[in-house]
């Protein structure tokens, strides 16, 4: 009884710990503000679609603040106390406004369809990951999907900003940092100033150990992927060029171990490449390069310590590109719709986190047999839900 106890302590101190969980996020934005520099701040002009604000975007980013709500208004056990959530939420999204309009003030860089120079952070993109933070350290003890959900919700925030034509890859990874770093610090600093009593402190269940019992001897589950792929992204045109910058990912993984270290995975991938024409300092057009690629794998999976396991994977499969055509002052550049096979490897890491899911990195190596953007990588962040 006195472990069992020493343990809900110890989930309660971390309960009220600050998190250092959206650093990666931080971390990834400036790389590729550093650099994709070039590409960013080369001249094009990509098509409007709607206003900068464009609140049906919001109202996507809104979605797992809204649900918090509901299911404490409804009754549902949340891990805070009415008192400690209004406080943490507060701050959160103070900081996480306040922030990215001191950004914006400070760092002058343009929207893709130049509408105008408030592209970095992506505030839509900080409210999403503030909401879904939030919905996450609420209720994500209930079920693994809570979680995994609310962060699909901000991923989808995301990939509408960029495909909207109102942010560049760096502006939506930093606005991500922006948003759980906020919320870590909400929590924090509200956990300060009101103490562990507005807390529905944390206890050990069996199906905690069950599930970290279960990563250990097989860890089949469904995989989503968020992340950044890179590589060959120039095509040549004779007189001109056409580049993409990193490329915003996201996808699922199906993994089915059918020994404790032997599993065969589905692979599923959509990629969002923006692309601009290098011709001097001439202007044109901005367009979207759309990847996708199906593949199936056979994967090793280790583990090393309980809850922990690396793994590598070869795959093979399809990928499907979806073209664009791209405006020159003399001709049209054509990027064709295609089909191609393609194969590769890959490296993961994943571990059990405190509500019942894992988390961990994946890095994994494309060679599609294509004139166009042969060799990728990707690097993405996975969140697993076991079966």
């Amino acid at each position: 009884m006195q472990v069992i106890n020493d343990y809900n302590r110890q989930m309660l101190k971390r309960e009220m710990s600050f998190r250092t969980d959206g650093a990666y996020h931080l971390v990834r934005g400036l790389t590729l503000s550093w650099t994709d520099h070039h590409f960013i701040a080369h001249k094009a002009q990509f098509p409007s679609k709607g206003d900068a604000c464009n609140w049906p975007d919001y109202g996507v980013a809104s979605v797992p603040l809204v649900a918090n709500w509901i299911l404490k208004a409804s009754g549902v056990e949340s891990r805070s106390k009415v008192q400690r959530m209004l406080t943490a939420n507060a701050m959160a999204l103070a900081f996480s406004f306040g922030t990215t309009q001191l950004l914006r003030g400070v760092i002058d860089e343009s929207r893709p369809d130049r509408s105008n120079p408030n592209s970095f952070p992506s505030g839509h993109t900080s409210f999403a990951f503030v909401a879904a933070s939030i919905l996450s350290r609420e209720y994500g003890y209930l079920s693994p999907w809570v979680t995994v959900g609310g962060y699909t919700t901000a991923t989808a925030t995301q990939l509408l900003r960029i495909g909207h034509n109102k942010h560049w890859i760096n502006d939506i990874y930093v606005g991500a940092g922006i948003g759980v770093m906020s919320t870590n610090l909400g929590y924090f600093l509200t956990d300060k100033i009101l103490g562990e009593k507005a807390i529905n402190s944390p206890a050990l269940r069996r199906k905690d150990l069950d599930r970290v019992l279960q990563f250990n001897e097989r860890a089949s589950g469904f995989s989503f992927m968020s992340g950044t792929e890179v590589g060959d992204r120039t095509i040549h045109f004779g007189d001109a060029t056409v580049k993409t910058g990193a490329s915003f990912s996201s996808g699922a993984d199906l993994s089915w171990f059918f020994k404790p270290q032997f599993a065969l995975e589905l692979m599923t991938r959509m990629v969002d490449a923006q692309a601009k024409v290098f011709d001097g300092d001439k202007v044109y057009p901005g367009g979207h390069i759309n990847l996708y690629h199906f593949d199936l794998a056979g994967k090793y999976s280790m583990p090393f310590v309980l809850g922990k396991r690396f793994s590598s994977r070869v795959f093979l499969g399809a990928r499907v590109m979806d073209g664009d055509t791209f405006l020159h002052s003399t001709h049209t550049l054509q990027i064709p719709n295609e089909t191609k096979f393609e194969f590769g490897m890959g490296l993961g890491y994943e571990h059990i986190d405190k509500d019942n899911y894992a988390v961990g990195f994946a890095f994994d190596y494309y060679h599609t047999f294509s004139d166009y953007m042969k060799n990728r990588y990707g690097i993405s962040t996975v969140w697993k839900i076991l079966f």
